[in-house]
Order: C-alpha cells, then structure tokens, then sequence
C-alpha cells in the first residue's frame, strides 16, 4: 500500500508538471479550454490550444492510463492546487486580473506540497520559466 502511495504521489507530481508545460503553451480564462479561435472546448481534445489551470489538469488525466493509480494522482494534484489556491481551481483561475505567470506560480507551488522527492537531483521532470 506504502508503494502505491508512493507511485501516486509522483505521478500526481508529473500531472502538475504537464500541466504547467500545457499552460505555459496556452491559458485561457472562462473556460476549462479553447482552440485555436477562442472556442470552448473539452480540455482533451486534440483541438485545444490553451488551458486554464483545471482543465490542464484534467487533459493530463484523461489522455493518462485509465487505472486507479492515475485517478489517485489526479485527484492528489487537485487537491494540492486547490490547497495553494484556496479556492476551486477554475473559480481562481477565471478571476478578474489573473496572469498566466501566476498560474504557472501555483502550478509549481502545488508541487512542492507533494511529498514524492521527484523534484529531487535524480528528478525526470523538468521545470520551465513562464518568463
């Protein structure tokens, strides 16, 4: 159970680090996710191009394996990003005056409230500067 534990807090750990490599490529506001002229769209769909924070999170679990293990790390990633936010995700997202530099801020924030030492020296994933 411990290892199971442990494999979900770092896949939770990855889904927030393509999230934020989905956000840095496009945020939206208002919506989970828009294609290329604006239009809501279903966050996995191949169509998207921009993201909000919510909707980035739930494009990496739905196009992840099918199984409880990434059901467990999506919802550790929400709750993480809900924690640092404070607020339902896309209500924090879609508020007035919100900048894409701070979304990706939560985004890593979020991260470091996961305890799977993925961020560590032997770390695979790889953090971008939004600036």
């Amino acid at each position: 159970m411990l290892e199971v534990s442990k494999n979900a807090e770092a896949a939770a750990e990855q889904m927030l680090s393509d999230a934020y490599e989905l956000v840095l490529s496009g945020w939206c506001q208002g919506m989970s996710a828009q294609d290329e002229m604006g239009r809501a769209i279903e966050p996995s769909s191949a169509f998207a191009r921009s993201w909000s924070a919510a909707g980035a999170l739930e494009r990496v679990w739905r196009r992840a394996d099918e199984d409880e293990l990434s059901l467990e790390a999506f919802e550790r990633a929400n709750l993480a990003f809900a924690a640092v936010v404070k607020e339902s995700p896309q209500r924090w997202n879609d508020a007035p005056g919100r900048t894409r530099p701070q979304v990706l801020e939560a985004l890593l924030d979020a991260s470091s409230l996961l305890d799977s030492g993925a961020r560590g020296q032997n770390s695979s994933v790889r953090w971008v500067s939004p600036l």
